[in-house]
């Protein structure tokens, strides 16, 4: 049983939304965890997974970042991973005025791009005490070979006349998040398996916009957590996906053998949305317990 709450936070002038969920019986103010899901997932992708977490004496937080879901902020559906590490510092802050929880003991827990956000921010912010990292794409340079040459010439050459038209004041252009490939209609993620995930877990949602900015591919190229991998001294837990080729799990295994101990590694067998799809209850069971047992819930 857990008790939750909607919850808001001024961030940067920027309202962002989501939910707070705490253990019904907790005795004293429990550990936190914020949960982040991949790139274009809404918070409430995250809400059903929250009884694992309470159930494991963990308070857990998901809340949509800023331009998405819920949340205020424009351009709708731009998604900015270094923007979205500095208002998940913010959202820290504010857990710390809570009296009902105790964020001396906090834990960040992202899954793709979720995870990268998690390490990055965890290199940069003393206050996390434990990171789980679920098949985070740690190289922004890698994430252009998702697409074929031809497609990704195409989408970057949308990216200068995308910043002409916005200094224009003309709104902002968009491509498909996910999708099948048609001439003259880029995608971000075409993959059958990935498809079939997000089809069944997160379309259906009221928050969830098939879509996002041009400005995105910019944003997410320029990221390289990799580089931040000696910074990241509390405990870790990567969970990998053994032929990742969304989130190249060469990148991701040479990223963790350079972050100091304590660390600790699993690896799942198949492709990125594979293991997701084959395996993630027990990969939030599992997760949700090496936090708990951590941040001694």
């Amino acid at each position: 049983m857990h008790r939750e709450e909607d919850v808001e936070f001024l961030v940067g002038g920027v309202t962002l939304r989501g939910r707070l969920f705490l253990p019904a019986d907790a005795a004293t103010p429990p550990p936190v965890v914020i949960l982040q899901g991949g790139l274009g997932g809404p918070a409430e992708s995250n809400w059903p997974m929250a009884p694992a977490f309470t159930a494991a004496g963990l308070a857990c937080l998901s809340y949509d970042h800023r331009s998405t879901g819920y949340s205020d902020g424009e351009p709708r559906q731009e998604f900015d991973p270094w923007q979205q590490c500095r208002d998940l510092r913010d959202v820290i802050t504010h857990l710390t005025l809570r009296d009902d929880l105790d964020a001396d003991r906090l834990g960040l827990w992202g899954v793709s791009i979720g995870g990268a956000n998690s390490m990055f921010t965890a290199a940069m912010d003393r206050r996390v005490s434990a990171v789980v990292s679920i098949i985070p794409p740690v190289s922004g340079w890698s994430a252009r070979q998702l697409q074929p040459e031809a497609t990704l010439a195409e989408l970057e050459a949308l990216i200068p006349v995308d910043r002409q038209n916005r200094l224009r004041g003309e709104p902002a252009a968009t491509i498909r998040l996910h999708g099948a490939p048609e001439p003259g209609r880029p995608v971000m993620f075409s993959d059958q398996e990935g498809l079939e995930f997000v089809e069944n877990a997160i379309h259906g949602l009221p928050s969830f916009r098939n879509e996002i900015t041009i400005s995105t591919l910019d944003r997410i190229f320029e990221m390289e957590v990799t580089a931040y991998a000696e910074r990241i001294t509390q405990p870790l837990l990567m969970v990998l996906a053994s032929q990742d080729t969304v989130a190249p799990v060469e990148e991701a295994r040479e990223m963790f053998s350079r972050m100091p101990e304590p660390k600790e590694l699993i690896e799942y067998p198949g492709q990125h949305y594979e293991i997701l799809s084959k395996h993630f209850p027990e990969i939030i069971e599992r997760t949700a317990g090496w936090l708990a047992a951590t941040l001694d819930a």
